[in-house]
């Protein structure tokens, strides 16, 4: 009789990537149970690599000399909770992302934070920004939070909350906190780091600042991986972060909101997994039986269309009136629209219009405060040799390098930088023309036009520091910063009553994406910008100035007029012929490798095989270089699959994506397709 075995056999997933043509666990011997979800340490090949258990089941007589190796270690039992498994599974099967590389995500370092500074969580509330409105709930208000709290509707119905900028959205939110009982946890998902300060500051007043938890790649290892025991221990209650904030192991987790839901940036596009925080928040409060919010002054389109299919449920909020305050004759900004033609007809070759330099020099002398948007960094859009009129362009991407103001040229996608003489690629001419606008090229012409003015610039090469955010937004609210000139992070949700000008300097450069989401980008941005002016409870009428070289175009009217109707119904009926989000959905396919010829033969090896499957209601475009070309010295295609079916990927398309080689980069629901 062969002795019998007691070993137990234990499913782990590696925290590792494992192509998807393959199983994603591996089997390991025990000699008892581990829970599901415990952090393990397992050999895998020739290395030790973390990994979170699945599953258990006994051992069994095996054929031949198959071998099981051994767990090497139980790090933590119960690590991870069954909803964020399954929350990682569906991460896995929607995105097509090894669900090792997703609960890699779910599982912070374990780091013990020496000094934790709670990324200004214990300031007084004075140093961060203006004190909290007291404001009386309005009757549409409390409607809202009604409908929210007390609704009957099945949990994970969500509510799209659709309110101009300064309509009280955030205190819907925060007295929905409230009502929602005392242990409940809440999460408040914000698109950009910018928003953070600005959120603890909100919150904070009206919740213990000790129960608020911040969730976001900025704040140390220490300080995240404690705030993430607390998270799980249910001790935190508001949990405010960026997209990443999803994978935070809630215990009783009650709301979400998603804040600014329209923003691109909720999508990771970069890096594996490539999800989107707003779908797979859907799927968090659905296994959490929670209530979800999405909120906005300008929602997406795929927000806005569920509304219209009575998948979602709007509530919409009027602009907000404070009592006590003199009723204003308006309840939006002023917006001007600059025709720059004539500008250089009347020989102002500056970037910064007439109308516009004297509404800043008004704002200054009354001690009032300007934002100035351009969506773009640096000195310029691109540089040219002035012999030849050759493109100076990055020896490793191809990209158009871009002036800086130290006084060389740097390329903005990879750490490629020229010496302080660079040569033409096609003469050797070493004298270059910059074209197009930056911010660091409006810093400089602000800086002339107005010398005795405090100027601060917002944009990706101010904001590396880990609390440059904090600073900036707490330096603008305290006064000391007259104008701010910054790229789109400048038109999230900041809430200050001194902002009484906008200047949008290049709207014309928001639509020259070739893409099928640049109008709605550029729609929302210029109205998401104008709304940080004319706030509640100011004394005078906000204002906004865009300039542009085709005030014809209807794009600008209708942000003008807030116009969102119309808006929709036009973009909204364009996207449904040609079956784009959200009547369709999109795949993008890329490849890349160092070898051009590879690169080539690869992409369409796989547009054929694509092709053969002839899938019913399925597009597949030929490959196309992609928008990035070239990155770092590897070459890009791209190949775009479109399906009428706007939920469902078809089976047989699945199978080819799964089986993918190496180089390959899958991205379900991209933000552009450029």
């Amino acid at each position: 009789m062969p002795k019998k075995r007691t070993a137990i056999i234990i499913d782990v997933v590696p925290l590792t990537r494992i192509p998807l043509s393959r199983n994603q666990s591996f089997s390991y011997l025990a000699d008892g149970k581990i829970p599901p979800g415990s952090l393990v340490s397992i050999p895998l090949f020739r290395r030790k690599v973390e990994g979170i258990v699945i599953g258990n089941r006994p051992d069994f007589e095996r054929l031949g000399s198959i071998e099981l190796k051994k767990i090497s270690e139980i790090i933590e039992r119960g690590f991870l909770d069954q909803r964020q498994i399954k929350l990682a599974k569906f991460i896995s099967d929607y995105y097509f992302s090894p669900l090792g590389i997703v609960m890699k995500s779910f599982v912070p370092k374990r780091v013990k934070a020496r000094t934790v500074k709670m990324s200004g969580l214990e300031k007084p509330k004075s140093l961060l920004g203006v004190e909290p409105r007291k404001i009386t709930l309005t009757k549409e208000q409390l409607q809202a939070i009604k409908k929210i709290v007390t609704s009957h509707e099945p949990r994970a119905t969500s509510i799209l909350l659709f309110g101009p900028a300064g309509s009280g959205k955030t205190e819907i939110y925060i007295e929905s906190a409230k009502k929602l009982g005392k242990n409940k946890q809440v999460l408040i998902l914000l698109p950009e780091l910018t928003l953070t300060p600005q959120a603890i500051d909100r919150y904070g007043a009206h919740f213990d600042r000790k129960n608020i938890a911040v969730f976001h790649s900025k704040i140390s290892k220490g300080e995240f991986y404690s705030n993430w025991q607390k998270i799980k221990s249910g001790e935190k209650k508001i949990i405010i972060g960026t997209r990443m904030a999803v994978f935070a192991p809630f215990k009783n987790l009650e709301l979400i909101v998603v804040d600014e839901e329209q923003d691109m940036s909720f999508k990771q596009w970069d890096m594996n997994p490539r999800y989107d925080a707003r779908k797979v928040a859907e799927k968090l409060a659905e296994l959490h039986d929670a209530k979800i919010i999405f909120g906005s002054a300008t929602p997406s389109l795929e927000s806005y269309q569920k509304v219209l299919d009575k998948e979602s449920e709007l509530v919409e909020l009027p602009p907000l009136r404070i009592p006590d305050e003199p009723k204003k004759d308006y309840d939006y900004p002023e917006v001007a629209i600059v025709d720059l033609k004539k500008e250089r007809w009347e020989k102002n070759r500056s970037p910064i219009s007439r109308k516009l330099r004297s509404e800043i020099a008004y704002a200054l002398k009354n001690n009032l405060q300007t934002i100035l948007f351009i969506n773009r960094q640096g000195m310029s859009r691109f540089s040219i040799c002035a012999n030849c009129k050759t493109v100076l362009r990055c020896p490793k991407c191809e990209r158009a390098l871009i002036y800086d103001s130290g006084g060389i040229y740097k390329c903005a996608h990879c750490a490629y930088k020229t010496s302080a003489t660079p040569e033409c690629s096609k003469c050797k001419g070493i004298v270059f023309e910059n074209i197009g606008l930056g911010t660091q090229k409006i810093e400089k012409e602000i800086a002339d036009l107005f010398q005795q003015a405090r100027i601060a610039r917002m944009d990706n090469q101010t904001m590396r520091d880990a609390h440059a955010h904090e600073k900036i937004y707490r330096d603008f609210a305290e006064k000391k910063i007259d104008i701010l000139i910054g790229t789109q992070m400048l038109a999230k949700g900041w809430d200050l009553p001194n902002v009484a000008l906008i200047g949008i300097i290049d709207a014309d450069n928001m639509l020259s994406m070739p893409d099928f989401s640049a109008n709605t980008k550029a729609f929302q941005n210029i109205v998401q910008v104008g709304g940080r002016s004319n706030r509640p409870g100011a004394k005078w009428r906000g204002l906004v100035i865009i300039q542009t070289f085709n005030p014809q175009q209807k794009i600008f009217r209708w942000a003008a007029e807030r116009n969102l109707k119309e808006f929709f119904e036009v973009e909204l009926k364009e996207r449904q012929e040609l079956h784009m989000p959200p009547f369709g959905k999109l795949i993008k396919l890329i490849f890349q490798h160092y070898d051009k010829k590879k690169v080539e033969s690869e992409a369409n090896a796989v547009f054929e095989k694509l092709s053969e499957k002839n899938v019913r209601n399925v597009n597949i475009a030929e490959p196309q270089d992609a928008f990035l070309a070239n990155i770092r010295g590897r070459y890009r295609k791209q190949i775009v699959i479109k399906t009428k079916n706007r939920k469902k990927i078809p089976d047989e398309i699945g199978q080819i994506l799964r089986g993918l080689p190496p180089g390959w980069i899958i991205d379900v629901d991209p933000i552009s397709i450029t």
